[in-house]
């Protein structure tokens, strides 16, 4: 389907700030090979305290050309030929106006991303981790703690991963024996794309869900969260009001947050009613709540 994708002769990009640079090699194989046409002006827009000079050499050593910088209101512009396509992606007469040829998709694959191993519940489980996800070099110090507690369990049947990023604990879940598979939502669809393709490579039946809501994934007896401290207070408190409710029947809930904050999140389940019992760590604590039947 991505061959017959109409392509533009003018493409705008505006480069999310909390991504930093990690996304440059993955939006140039985006621009490049799927949005726009060959020779089309392509202007990228950032924040000035996202380094627009080194951001442009970035894209000159990605073959880019014609980098220019400018300003455009309190957005830095910078406009760019994209990389020549490879001969082999040319046919013999006119490259097409709309869509480039298939064998020519076949050239040009997605930058692999970075990977690395850790070895969790006794199993040394490799995982790709790039493009700006949390955590992309190591196992974080509070998944570490949820994934001891959590693989002390019985076996659940099915485990919920809400907020799952590249998908390690949902994939040690199974791989442990705690589950025989996992549903997972996250709100970063690069996450999702990554956890798929751990869970692909590591033998393990995922679900994943493109949703801030933890109740769009079905209902299961575990769920599991390492919760994002980075988002603001309404959303925290509806994150924790739909991973209560998960725990609601019987069902157990396992949430991961900072020492420093856990008299903040123990509140939140205590207002739905949940009672948590604690399993403290060097630095993180996981919170255990089960609703009652």
């Amino acid at each position: 389907m991505a061959a017959e994708l109409p392509r533009a002769g003018s493409v705008r990009v505006r480069v999310p700030g909390y991504r930093g640079k990690s996304l440059i090699p993955v939006l140039s194989w985006l621009v490049t090979y799927r949005l726009a046409r060959p020779g089309a002006e392509v202007s990228w827009y950032l924040e000035r305290q996202q380094g627009p000079r080194s951001f442009g050499a970035l894209l000159a050593g990605l073959g880019w050309q014609d980098v220019e910088r400018t300003r455009d209101g309190a957005l830095a512009r910078i406009s760019a030929r994209p990389p020549p396509l490879p001969e082999a992606a040319l046919p013999e007469d006119a490259l097409p106006q709309d869509a480039l040829p298939q064998d020519a998709l076949a050239e040009a694959e997605l930058p692999e991303a970075r990977q690395f191993s850790a070895v969790i519940g006794g199993h040394e489980l490799t995982f790709l981790a790039d493009y700006g996800v949390f955590s992309p070099d190591r196992i974080d110090d509070g998944s570490r703690l949820l994934a001891e507690v959590m693989l002390r369990r019985p076996p659940a049947g099915v485990i919920a991963d809400i907020g799952v990023g590249y998908g390690p604990l949902a994939i040690a879940a199974v791989r442990g024996g705690v589950a025989e598979r996992a549903v997972a939502t996250d709100v970063d669809c690069i996450a999702l794309w990554l956890a798929e393709r751990n869970a692909a490579a590591c033998g393990v039946r995922m679900d994943v869900h493109c949703t801030p809501d933890p109740l769009q994934a079905e209902s299961t007896p575990l769920t599991v969260c390492n919760v994002p401290t980075h988002i603001n207070a309404a959303q925290s408190a509806e994150l924790m009001r739909g991973l209560a409710q998960r725990a609601r029947g019987g069902r157990e809930l396992l949430i991961v947050v900072h020492a420093s904050l856990e008299a903040r999140y123990a509140r939140h389940l205590a207002t739905a009613g949940l009672k948590a019992v604690r399993h403290p760590g060097p630095s993180h604590v996981v919170l255990e709540a089960t609703g009652r039947p």
